[in-house]
């Protein structure tokens, strides 16, 4: 299903018209549909064929002249299914979740069947450049008590961050991109405090994962493995900290990643230096731990079922694919930890997720 762009009067010009074509952020999604129309009164208006010749080499459109005072607007419709900016399109279905490689011992992850509805998940872990970029607006705007965090460079994960700040820092992102927020407290919009929330699973706005969106993203389809590329680590795959006492880490290099190790700790990377899985998705093992929205029970696969999204109730969230600082069993897709929501470290971060609009 199409949506279109509302149409709007864009300019008011005689002589040339130069017209930008969309803003940047729709610039990088497929464009289905572009209709311009013209008009001498506001009611009688007039479709311009948009072909190539009337394109510059900026993608500006240029309307011919006329010595006629002309108003013009735009209408949009965008492809069905186009992932958002910097996010990829996790399709729906069932897999297998939990661990499935028979001589890893996983007590409380046993393979189980999933159906997991389609969704958006970022490409990468949120950056302390964009946590501040966020956090400025949110700061201006009700979100009084949002952490500064830490991170090693911009375009490092963001950390030492509660899982509270996570959730506040979504609601924020929402409210300025346009979206609507998802975690409310008594129906009002998680804005500040340590509130457990309530989610509105039908918002579009950002949010943190389920533990089976994350683990469904993280294998990229893939099955009967430890880790997305295969059944041994190195290196050259992923930040994590090698030790030989894990059968499966081959790495030729022992301890912290040696290419990050300047600068103190996090010996944390930039996001995207490591190669993506098979659906775009960057640093699903090791650099950061993410967060999702589940609360954590050893047994809660066990009640796995279509788009589960943990247990009701709990006092600990989970955490995921391992980070900067933890050894190569940690990085496994299977694995999975718990943390309290007000603890906040400098190997825990985040990336988001948001609902598929077909």
């Amino acid at each position: 299903m199409n949506y279109t762009q509302p149409k709007s009067n864009v300019s008011r010009l005689l002589g040339l018209v130069c017209l930008p074509l969309f803003s940047a952020r729709l610039l990088a999604q497929e464009v289905s549909t572009l209709s311009i129309e013209q008009s001498t009164d506001m009611q009688n208006w007039q479709v311009i064929e948009v072909t190539s010749d009337i394109l510059d080499a900026n993608g500006n459109i240029q309307i011919p002249n006329s010595t006629t005072e002309r108003f013009f607007r735009l209408g949009l419709t965008l492809e069905s299914g186009v992932a958002p900016v910097d996010m990829a399109l996790i399709p729906g279905s069932t897999f297998i979740m939990g661990n499935s490689v028979s001589e890893d011992v996983i007590a409380d992850a046993p393979p189980v069947s999933v159906n997991v509805s389609s969704f958006y998940m970022a490409k990468h872990e949120v950056t302390k450049n964009l946590w501040n970029e966020v956090r400025t607006w949110g700061l201006a705007n009700g979100y009084t008590d949002l952490s500064a965090g830490g991170g090693k460079a911009d375009k490092h994960p963001i950390h030492s961050i509660t899982w509270f700040d996570m959730v506040k820092w979504c609601n924020a992102r929402s409210e300025m991109e346009g979206f609507t927020p998802v975690y409310t407290i008594s129906n009002a919009v998680l804005r500040t405090g340590t509130g457990v929330p309530d989610a509105d699973w039908f918002a579009n706005g950002y949010r943190l994962p389920t533990e089976a969106e994350w683990e469904k993203a993280a294998r990229g389809g893939v099955t009967n493995q430890r880790f997305v590329w295969g059944d041994v680590i190195v290196h050259y795959l992923a930040n994590y900290a090698s030790n030989s006492s894990d059968a499966y880490d081959e790495s030729p290099t022992s301890g912290f990643h040696p290419t990050y190790l300047a600068g103190g700790q996090p010996y944390s990377s930039p996001v995207g230096s490591f190669p993506a899985n098979n659906f775009g998705l960057y640093d699903m093992a090791g650099n950061s731990w993410e967060a999702c929205w589940d609360f954590y029970d050893a047994a809660s696969y066990e009640d796995a079922a279509s788009d589960p999204r943990g247990p009701e109730t709990g006092s600990s969230r989970v955490l995921r694919g391992g980070g900067w600082k933890d050894r190569a069993n940690t990085c496994r897709l299977a694995y999975r930890l718990s943390f309290g929501p007000s603890l906040s470290q400098n190997s825990i971060g985040f990336r988001v997720a948001r609902n598929y609009v077909p």
